[in-house]
C-alpha cells in the first residue's frame, strides 16, 4: 500500500478540494481523509503546492508517429503526458500515412500498448488522405478503435461531406471533432484581423471565418442528429 501525504487533493466527483491524505492498494484508491495513518503502508509526502486528482484527459494531441517521428512518437509523447498528469490523450490522424484506414489505427495502438504509458485514443480521418474529397471508412476506423473522426488542420471541406461524415458517425455513435476555418475568409491570414495586425504587417483572418464554419456545422449536425466538437475555439462570434 501506498500513502499519499500533504497534496491538495482535487475530486471533482466527491466534491473535495483541499488537504487530503490519499491510501492506494494495489490499482485502487482505498481510502481518502486527514492525517491517515496505516500500518505497513509506503508513505509518499507530496510537497507543498502540488496537486493530486484523477488523471487527466488530453482529447487533443499529435503523437505523429507514423512517419514524422522526428517530432513526437506514441512513446514520447504518452511520456510527456503522463510526466505532466495525464493518463489518457486522443491523437489526432494527421500522420504520414493519414489515419484514414484500420491498418494506421492498429499500429498506433501496437505503438501504445507498447509504451504501456498514458491510454491512447485514435481519432480517425474524416476524408481520405484529409484531402477533402471522399469519406474515409468510418466504419472500418470505429472498429479498429476509433473514438471520433476529423480533418483537423483543415474543415472539412464541403457542407455534403460534412452531412454524410455527421449521418454515418451517427450510427457509431461518435462524433466529428472540426477544425472551423472558412477557407475563402482565412486566404493566406496568419493573425486575428485587427489593430495589432496590421501594426505589425500581417495578413489577419476575421473571427467570421471561424464563426461561419461553426453555424454550417451547427445546423448540419441539427438536420442529421449527429455529433460536432468544435474544437480549439477562438472567436468571441462562436
Amino acid at each position: 500500500m501506498m500513502l499519499l501525504k500533504g497534496g491538495r487533493v482535487v475530486d471533482p466527483v466527491n466534491g473535495r478540494d483541499g488537504s487530503f491524505d490519499v491510501l492506494i492498494d494495489g490499482d485502487r484508491i482505498a481510502r481518502v481523509g486527514r492525517d491517515l495513518a496505516v500500518d505497513g503502508a509506503t508513505v509518499v509526502e507530496i510537497p507543498s503546492g502540488l496537486v493530486v486528482c484523477p488523471g487527466l484527459i488530453d482529447m487533443h494531441v499529435h503523437l505523429r508517429e507514423p512517419g514524422q517521428e522526428h517530432k513526437e512518437t506514441v512513446a514520447t509523447g504518452t511520456a510527456a503526458a503522463v510526466a505532466g498528469g495525464f493518463t489518457a490523450v486522443a491523437c489526432m490522424p494527421n500522420t504520414s500515412p493519414v489515419n484514414d484506414n484500420a491498418g494506421v489505427t492498429e499500429y498506433i495502438l501496437k505503438k501504445a500498448s507498447e509504451a504501456n504509458l498514458a491510454r491512447v485514443y485514435p481519432i480517425g480521418a474524416v476524408s481520405r488522405g484529409q484531402q477533402g474529397e471522399q469519406l474515409a471508412d468510418i466504419a472500418e476506423l470505429r472498429q479498429a478503435g476509433c473514438v471520433a473522426i476529423t480533418d483537423d488542420g483543415h474543415p472539412v471541406a464541403t457542407a455534403m461531406l460534412m452531412r454524410r461524415a455527421l449521418e454515418y458517425t451517427r450510427m457509431f455513435d461518435i462524433p466529428v471533432i472540426e477544425h472551423c476555418e472558412e477557407q475563402t475568409l482565412k486566404v493566406d491570414g496568419v493573425a486575428h484581423e485587427g489593430y495589432h495586425a496590421s501594426a505589425l504587417g500581417l495578413r489577419g483572418i476575421p473571427g467570421e471565418a471561424e464563426s461561419i464554419m461553426a453555424l454550417r456545422d451547427i445546423s448540419l449536425a441539427e438536420l442529421t442528429g449527429g455529433r460536432v466538437h468544435v474544437a480549439h475555439m477562438s472567436a468571441r462570434q462562436t
